[in-house]
């Protein structure tokens, strides 16, 4: 595998032999990944910064990761600057949610905390990731 430059791969489909096949996608900034976690139940990642220019793509690539009655988790934990224009991709994953009648949870580092703290915690950011997963697992 070789990579052209840091921040100009596109798409990526990894095999590893303990999870289910992992997606990779970058957008001005920011690396998004998925993986599947158990059936139903799947982990979008973002590193890096996710701001205005980055926004709108992590509102589309984790929403063709919320399929029907799915649970996505949102996980933010690596992200290192988080502008107002990262709330968006929340009000869209709330609005697929509904739709497909799927649920999400998110966890949030330290930049996502600190601006939700800052808003009034509009959303309940999870501190890790095994929080958000139980938190999938009880019945809504």
């Amino acid at each position: 595998m070789s990579v052209v430059s840091q921040r100009k791969v596109t798409s990526l489909w990894v095999t590893r032999s303990d999870r289910s096949p992992v997606s990779f996608h970058t957008s001005a900034g920011a690396d998004f990944s998925t993986e599947r976690i158990s059936s139903g139940l799947v982990r979008v990642a973002v590193a890096g910064e996710l701001d205005m220019r980055n926004a709108p793509a992590l509102r589309s690539y984790a929403g063709d990761q919320m399929h029907p009655s799915s649970r996505l988790v949102l996980d933010l934990s690596d992200v290192e600057f988080f502008g107002s224009a990262g709330l968006t991709v929340f009000d869209e994953l709330d609005t697929l949610a509904r739709r497909r009648s799927s649920r999400w949870a998110l966890v949030g580092g330290r930049p996502v905390h600190r601006l939700l703290r800052v808003l009034g915690d509009p959303v309940h950011a999870h501190a890790s990731l095994e929080s958000a997963i139980h938190a999938l697992r009880v019945p809504a």
